[in-house]
């Protein structure tokens, strides 16, 4: 197989990692020495399921510009676009790193801000998460959260509690997780006139003292296996509302469960496992398949 084109099999093309959190899946590209800036149509192409390797997130490590820092991740979703923040992204290339240089912490900056992490277990790792933002503008909203109205509400999901932990979530609370259709209901919510610049939806139940079911409808418009932030909007959200008032909570999602700490100001510790899946080269781009 291939016996004509050793171009396929050397090693030609740029080294990834495929690894997740809790079924989170993110192409990872180390930058930090050669630099790696992809256009919008080659990160949508290595994150098309069918065509290109598969993620829900390209993740490129650079260099860190911020004092302190270990190294800096991008962030690019599916459509090419760049996210200020991913947890569970962080915590999986903070994981390759520790694991690459035997450090027990490491200091990650992203456009959202610096987040130290710390390994927690072999595969298992926390991030120290800063203090939320509540006010309408820094999600954004089009307007204040009390006169949004029908904007921000369809069918099942109203109400909404509006926070911004690195990246803006609306976190909607219903009785039954998994009765609903989350994309049908939420697509509308998330690319409506309400959210300016999107946001992620978060559909919520409360199953318990301390514990949440969680399913989040991410920008640009993917329903994920597990969120980080998700999970840390809904359990801020929880507690503001009155629905929980556990310091620790067990997050539980489609693809696993996230523990979520409350601090002193609201400041969040959240803990989860990490796996890799996979590595190999993308091709160049006269070998790459049309």
């Amino acid at each position: 197989m291939f016996r004509g084109d050793r171009r396929f099999l050397a090693g030609e093309g740029t080294e990834f990692i495929k690894c997740h959190g809790l079924g989170n899946d993110f192409v990872v590209v180390d930058g930090r020495d050669a630099g790696f800036t992809p256009p919008p149509e080659f990160i949508r192409w290595i994150c098309d399921r069918r065509i290109g390797i598969g993620g829900d997130q390209l993740l490129v490590l650079e260099p860190g510009r911020a004092p302190g820092a270990t190294f800096r991740l991008r962030i690019y979703n599916v459509d090419g676009t760049e996210a200020p923040a991913c947890f569970n992204a962080t915590r999986c290339v903070a994981w390759l790193v520790m694991e690459e240089s035997g450090q027990e912490h490491v200091l990650v900056e992203t456009v959202g801000g610096l987040i130290a992490a710390r390994r927690e277990g072999p595969r298992r790792v926390s991030l120290k998460i800063g203090r939320p933002q509540w006010d309408w503008r820094a999600i954004p909203l089009a307007c204040p959260l009390e006169e949004a109205g029908a904007s921000l509400e369809n069918g099942p999901l109203r109400d909404p509690v509006a926070v911004n932990v690195g990246n803006p979530h609306l976190v909607y609370f219903v009785p039954e997780r998994d009765a609903l259709d989350v994309v049908a209901l939420a697509d509308p919510i998330q690319k409506g006139p309400g959210l300016p610049e999107q946001a992620n939806i978060g559909v919520a139940e409360i199953a318990g003292e301390a514990t949440i079911r969680l399913v989040v409808y991410e920008r640009p418009g993917i329903l994920t296996l597990a969120c980080g932030s998700g999970a840390c909007a809904a359990t801020l959200a929880a507690r503001r509302r009155g629905l929980i008032s556990a310091d620790a909570v067990t997050v539980e999602m489609p693809g696993g469960t996230l523990r979520v700490e409350v601090g002193e100001g609201d400041e969040l510790t959240l803990t989860g496992d990490v796996a890799v899946s996979f590595s190999g080269r993308i091709p160049s781009s006269d070998t790459r398949p049309r």
